[in-house]
Parts: structure tokens; C-alpha cells; sequence
């Protein structure tokens, strides 16, 4: 169900390694000479239509209580990243 690009809640990944792929893709491309257009996604998780994910989450089989959980720990969330 999670695919091979989910950095995310997987073993051995992180978002370091995510981003060591992405920069690996980008200066690859660049290298190559192909142009590459970025697009960055800020706040992503206060963007989430709850709605649309509590259906898409029951359409792949998740029981009520899990899907509820999910939606209901996202609902009024607030992320931010500190620098080390």
C-alpha cells in the first residue's frame, strides 16, 4: 500500500534520506543537462481535505476506528522544524 518513494514511517528511511534522493535526482539531472522544476509544498499537513482522506482511507480498507483516529490527529494540527 505504501509506495517505494515513501520515505515516511519506514524502516530505514527518514526525512534526511528523502531528501539525499531528491538532491541526488536534481543535481543528476542538472549534471545530464536537463532542466528541473521544482515545486515545494509548505504546511502540507495543514493543507490535508480531511474529508477526501477519512474516503480515500476507508476506500483502501481501514476500519472506522483507525480511519477515525488518523483523521481526528490531524484535525488542528500544527508542525514545525527546528534546526539542529
Amino acid at each position: 500500500m505504501i509506495g517505494e518513494s515513501q520515505h515516511g514511517f519506514r524502516k530505514g528511511r527518514s526525512c534526511l534520506t528523502n531528501l539525499l534522493t531528491f538532491i541526488d535526482k536534481v543535481t543528476g539531472s542538472l549534471d545530464s543537462g536537463v532542466n528541473v522544476n521544482v515545486i515545494y509544498f509548505a504546511k502540507a499537513f495543514d493543507k490535508v481535505p480531511y474529508q477526501r482522506l477519512s474516503l480515500k482511507l476507508e476506500s483502501h480498507g481501514f476500519s472506522n476506528k483507525i480511519r477515525d483516529w488518523i483523521v481526528e490527529w490531524l484535525r488542528g494540527r500544527k508542525q514545525r522544524v527546528c534546526p539542529i
